[in-house]
């Protein structure tokens, strides 16, 4: 009779990185969203009380799309995600900051708007995705995506900040929207400079020229905003 010997089990090799299960990722990811949208509810809900509590020369962060952008980025970038699912996430912290301010505002007696019906949900949907994927990018391997993704959140304070000195100049809040712009500045000069040896020369000169029309384009957008919502 002849007889029949079994395979020795297989060994991964040393370094090997297990391949994780469908479970695992969609573990991860739900994982993932849920501090996400937690976090937002909890941080919109602080700018409401912020909006009074905090110093007026820097009030404006509690009551503009930069300070949210900041936010977003921020909670993005922290989960660690991929950017297919940033972008998820980015619209989700973004919505769930304005309903967290939306819940809180009116439990202390100012009401907001109905539930998921302000216009700041629509840009929040819109301007989301790409502070979330620009969050992931900042970790890519990648120096031309690394440089290239501070561009959306120097575009967002720049523009805002520029608008507010423009459009609204109010006073003391000036200060908030010089700061603005100065943190839009050093961020877009910290990933350039960053990457200056390793992406190629063209790469620095599209973030900048990006982030300078593009703030542009963003004070026209928002000025024109009210008449869009008449």
């Amino acid at each position: 009779m002849t007889e029949t010997r079994l395979a020795p089990p297989t060994r991964p090799s040393p370094g090997a990185v297990p391949t994780p299960s469908v479970a695992a990722i969609v573990a991860r990811a739900a994982g993932r969203t849920a501090v996400v949208a937690a976090a937002a509810l909890v941080l919109g809900g602080l700018t409401s009380p912020a909006q009074t509590l905090l110093p007026q020369w820097i009030g404006g962060f509690a009551n503009s799309s930069g300070g949210w952008s900041i936010l977003v980025f921020a909670m993005v970038w922290a989960v660690r995600s991929r950017p297919a699912l940033s972008a998820v996430l980015g619209a989700v912290a973004f919505v769930l900051l304005v309903e967290g301010y939306r819940m809180v505002s009116g439990w202390r007696g100012f009401y907001y708007d109905e539930p998921f019906q302000n216009e700041f949900t629509v840009i929040g949907l819109l301007v989301g995705p790409v502070i979330g994927v620009s969050a992931a990018l900042v970790r890519s391997s990648s120096p031309t995506w690394r440089t290239l993704a501070v561009a959306p959140l120097s575009t967002v304070l720049v523009g805002e900040g520029l608008y507010g000195l423009v459009v609204l100049g109010q006073g003391l809040q000036d200060v908030w929207w010089v700061l603005q712009m100065v943190l839009g500045a050093a961020f877009l000069v910290r990933g350039t400079v960053g990457t200056r040896r390793s992406a190629p020369p063209w790469v620095p000169v599209v973030a900048a020229g990006s982030v300078v029309v593009l703030s542009v384009v963003l004070v026209v957008a928002y000025a024109a905003l009210p008449l869009l919502l008449m």
